[in-house]
């Protein structure tokens, strides 16, 4: 095995995997107070060394790729968080030091699983816009009628439009809201019909199509990883839906059927 193939190689992948859990430990243990100056020159240098091998990975995926590295969005990404960690620790960049934690992140680069869940996020964003500027448009719309209804009864949770957005956002995570809405509800018995359809309108529906939207471009991430898994070993992968899918293989097996039984009754017709 060459330098070249190193970072494809299943060994090395684990080590860098195993390099990179070890920096996270080493990275949380520097967040500790309090620590004995041999220790932190340790763990100091022990940070160095990691950052060393992730650069030398960084440096044989160039060799290797060239400038197709800078193809891949993930490479870009090591490439970046990897870069950020060598910024001097003194001076005016001194404050990019501390996200050197992001080289953590490449975990996710180097987990498939992980990497699925990130591409199925990052696919959901449009649908997610989508969804998230119609929950805007509700809480606008909410916020000023909660205003007008209950501006003067509870001026600290809803006295202006600013206050008034963080209270709704309160009601979305269902953190508490009954310590908000029973107050108003004892000064005026009816408010319950403000508060009651404006969850069920948000967190019980709006957020739910939300997560169904991330779900669904998770499975679309997953299956277009199976493609390229099947393209890679020259396999084609059907364009059809699932439910088209499902259709011809029963079409396929009505086929087969038929055939046997006009075999069967042609060979009963031979004896």
């Amino acid at each position: 095995m060459n330098l070249i193939s190193l970072p494809d190689n299943r060994l090395f992948q684990r080590f860098i995997i195993g390099v990179i859990l070890f920096n996270a430990l080493i990275l949380g243990l520097m967040t500790v107070q309090d620590l004995p100056p041999n220790l932190v020159t340790l763990l100091t240098d022990l940070d160095d060394a990691c950052l060393v091998i992730f650069c030398f990975e960084i440096t044989v995926k160039l060799m290797g790729q060239h400038l197709r590295f800078f193809r891949d969005g993930w490479n870009v990404f090591d490439f970046l968080v990897v870069g950020v960690a060598l910024v001097p620790g003194s001076g005016s960049l001194s404050v990019l030091r501390a996200l050197r934690v992001f080289r953590l992140m490449r975990l996710v680069n180097s987990i498939p699983s992980m990497r699925r869940v990130m591409i199925g996020m990052f696919a959901a964003i449009p649908g997610t816009a989508s969804v998230a500027g119609v929950l805007l448009v509700m809480l606008y719309v909410s916020a000023i009628m909660a205003i007008n209804f209950f501006g003067e009864t509870d001026p600290e949770n809803f006295g202006d439009l600013g206050v008034t957005f963080f209270t709704l956002f309160q009601f979305l995570t269902m953190e508490g809201w009954p310590d908000v809405a029973r107050p108003v509800m004892e000064k005026m018995p009816y408010s319950w019909m403000f508060f009651i359809p404006f969850i069920l309108l948000t967190t019980f529906t709006t957020l739910n199509l939300l997560f169904g939207i991330i779900v669904d471009s998770m499975e679309q991430a997953k299956e277009e990883e199976v493609r390229d898994a099947m393209a890679e070993q020259g396999m084609e992968a059907s364009n059809e839906s699932e439910e088209m899918r499902l259709v011809l293989i029963e079409q396929e097996i009505r086929t087969i059927r038929e055939k046997i039984s006009a075999l069967t009754s042609r060979m009963d017709g031979v004896s």
